[in-house]
């Protein structure tokens, strides 16, 4: 198992690496940005709460800018199909920096190797340096199907950011987690994000996850 696990990181460093956008030229209408993340998730024993922190490195052509962020979240698992959770973002961007504080609710539905799950999530952001504070409800479904005798998990996602009756922007998810081991799993995913008032995006984002 470990020779499997070694073998398929070497395999997947060089994409990783040839993922990771080189800077743009001065092009207004590249679209294209790469997110490279990690998340650690810690369950306490049999206690219903749980933790997880998530670092995300943000490299948009189109905007040409970089900028990466953490999320430190601890939550309950109310109900089996049910939990409840708030966490701090910290993000770096190029000019300032921003906090946002988040809370989610999360239901999920398994039937066999199927779940459905649907996340209610307000988000309050404000930046010291320009004095901006917003507020977003992101909407999301996700749809996952573990395949029978295979350590792949195929995924389609649909996340609506609104705030009252306003659309603001809609992320469309076409993606895939492969088990490394029983504590390693390792994410790639294809984004398409449409905006209200701005030029799509396409993202490509590849992570792993960790469970300790």
């Amino acid at each position: 198992m470990r020779i499997k696990t070694i073998r398929f990181l070497l395999v997947l460093l060089p994409v990783i690496l040839l993922s990771w956008p080189v800077q743009a030229q001065e092009v207004e209408d590249n679209t294209f940005g790469g997110w490279e993340f990690f998340e650690v998730n810690h369950d306490f024993g049999k206690s219903p709460i749980f933790a997880t922190f998530y670092f995300e490195h943000d490299n948009y052509q189109y905007k040409r800018l970089e900028c990466w962020y953490t999320r430190t979240t601890l939550g309950v698992k109310l109900f089996p199909w049910l939990k409840f959770d708030v966490a701090y973002d910290f993000i770096r961007e190029p000019s300032w920096l921003t906090h946002k504080a988040v809370a989610d609710l999360t239901a999920s539905l398994r039937q066999g190797g199927l779940k459905v799950s649907v996340r209610e999530r307000y988000q309050h952001g404000w930046t010291p340096d320009t004095g901006d504070q917003s507020d977003i409800l992101r909407s999301r479904l996700k749809v996952q199907y573990a395949i029978p005798d295979s350590r792949f998990s195929p995924y389609l996602a649909v996340e609506v950011f609104t705030w009252g009756d306003k659309w603001k922007k809609t992320r469309h998810y076409v993606a895939c987690d492969y088990s490394v081991t029983d504590k390693v799993e390792f994410e790639a995913y294809y984004l398409y994000y449409a905006f209200n008032a701005l030029p799509a995006e396409h993202v490509i984002g590849l992570g792993f996850n960790f469970y300790i």
